[in-house]
């Protein structure tokens, strides 16, 4: 990526880079979607990755943190420091639009110093969406991190959920007593294998995303639907 070429004559910003964020949709730590290097003074760096805080829509909130060694902190000092992104600092802007994003980057240095830059609205200047992008660009590693571990986590959620009320059905049908619950139960696990989720996850399984000491036996091929079409259960059912 180029310079910025502001063309100020803002001084750079003196001592070490302590804190670096870019934001959509609100401030680091107080927005929806953003990620920050917090490099606190005899502490470990760290990344930390938000995203979907607060959404209404069903896209799942995640929160990562990630530490880091003090290379990584340098890295992004000196990209922020030859882009010149400290020459944005007090720019803002905040136009009365509907259905807009806002955007923030802020760092902070050891010396005290702070470059904060904001902006809402559809005549952003160039240099701003220029450092905004840098900025992302860095994180992106760890934000992709996170995403892929969110998937993953919540692979492993439902798979375990699943499988305890595979395991509940199917000493329901072995014993040939029922529960209170187990037409709830019927119910959970044919819609998990009609909508398809049944399929993306014994896929996942058959990459190995699963952790192999996991019980499982609902992916098994024929297990889940020899279950929900036994005789047996049809009859326990009936009983209720």
């Amino acid at each position: 990526m180029g310079m910025l070429g502001c063309g100020f004559l803002t001084p750079a910003p003196k001592g070490d880079l302590t804190y670096c964020s870019y934001a959509c949709r609100g401030a680091a730590g107080l927005g929806s979607d953003y990620c920050e290097l917090i490099a606190d003074p005899d502490s470990v760096p760290k990344i930390v990755v938000v995203m979907n805080e607060g959404n209404r829509f069903d896209d799942p909130v995640i929160r990562r943190s990630y530490p880091v060694d003090k290379g990584v902190v340098d890295s992004l000092a000196r990209l922020l420091a030859e882009n010149k992104v400290y020459q944005l600092n007090g720019y803002h802007l905040e136009e009365p639009i509907c259905g807009g994003h806002s955007y923030r980057i802020y760092q902070e240095y050891s010396s005290g110093e702070k470059v904060n830059a904001f902006w809402y609205g559809s005549g952003v200047k160039d240099k701003a969406i220029a450092a905004y992008n840098l900025i992302a660009h860095f994180f992106s590693p760890w934000r992709s991190r996170a995403v892929e571990e969110d998937r993953i986590q919540r692979l492993v959620d439902r798979v375990g959920a699943m499988e305890q009320c595979f395991g509940r059905v199917a000493k329901a049908v072995r014993t040939r007593k029922t529960y209170p619950g187990l037409s709830e139960d019927v119910d959970t696990l044919n819609r998990y294998m009609d909508s398809g989720q049944w399929k993306e996850d014994f896929e996942a399984d058959e990459k190995g995303l699963l952790p192999k000491e996991m019980s499982r036996g609902v992916l098994s091929e024929d297990g889940l639907y020899n279950l929900l079409q036994s005789e047996k259960l049809y009859r326990l059912l009936a009983k209720r």
